[in-house]
């Protein structure tokens, strides 16, 4: 058992129910692991108390932001972010990563201006594949979580931001409770759910985040694929009103 603090175990027991059904992408499993199975995972055979407890808060942290940024979130496979959260190094860049994702939920989810619904294409890598493929030379060996990328994502929200102000065509200026979806398909949950699935199925995800190492890929067209498949599945919003 490792020695994770009570108190803290204790919080993430009580972040499962948040979770709803806890559903997972990976082929070999049907639900995601709680978060305090995901902590133990991580933390397996670890004995640094100090950087088992900043892990844990930091795991907490992130989980609570996502929980409350993108209460929609259909899979939460969150495996292989919080092996990269224990990866950032000691207590301190643990505490500096679990800050920097949070405000990025903080500013991409369903409470800012943006009102993204689901954090999927950040937490499966599609974000970061087609960022890495606009320059490969440069970005190959940056992985999806490294500070590079999070600073891009940083930056993007800002540029998203004045687009909004300007009413884009694209990225216009929301009414009501609508939630943005730039994209040419149908992102309500059924369809995410279905789209994502059979993308999976094909080996389409850029980030396996249900594994710890991830394997993190970017070498194809990741976003076309993804359209390709919404419009076989009947889920292109081409002709509708």
């Amino acid at each position: 058992m490792n020695p994770l603090p009570d108190a803290l175990c204790a919080r993430l027991e009580a972040l499962e129910p948040l979770l709803g059904a806890r559903a997972s992408l990976s082929p070999e499993r049907e639900r995601a692991p709680t978060p305090r199975e995901l902590a133990e995972r991580v933390a397996a055979g670890q004995e640094d108390v100090v950087r088992l407890r900043a892990f844990t808060e930091g795991l907490c942290d992130i989980v609570q932001a996502l929980v409350e940024n993108f209460p929609h979130n259909i899979f939460w496979d969150l495996d292989y972010p919080a092996r990269c959260l224990w990866d950032a190094g000691g207590p301190r860049e643990m505490e500096a990563f679990a800050r920097r994702v949070m405000t990025l939920c903080h500013g991409f989810g369903v409470k800012s201006e943006l009102r993204f619904r689901y954090a999927h294409d950040f937490l499966f890598g599609y974000d970061w594949a087609r960022w890495v493929m606009r320059e490969p030379e440069q970005r190959a060996a940056i992985r999806p979580f490294d500070a590079a990328f999070l600073e891009y994502l940083e930056g993007r929200r800002e540029s998203l931001l004045a687009l909004i102000a300007n009413n884009d065509a694209k990225y216009s200026q929301l009414q009501g409770v609508e939630y943005r979806n730039p994209f040419g398909f149908a992102r309500e949950p059924d369809e995410e759910t279905r789209l994502h699935r059979a993308l999976a199925r094909e080996g389409h995800i850029p980030v396996k985040a249900w594994r710890l190492e991830g394997e993190p890929r970017w070498d194809l067209p990741f976003a076309d694929l993804r359209t390709e498949a919404a419009r076989r599945l009947g889920l292109s919003r081409e002709g509708r009103p």
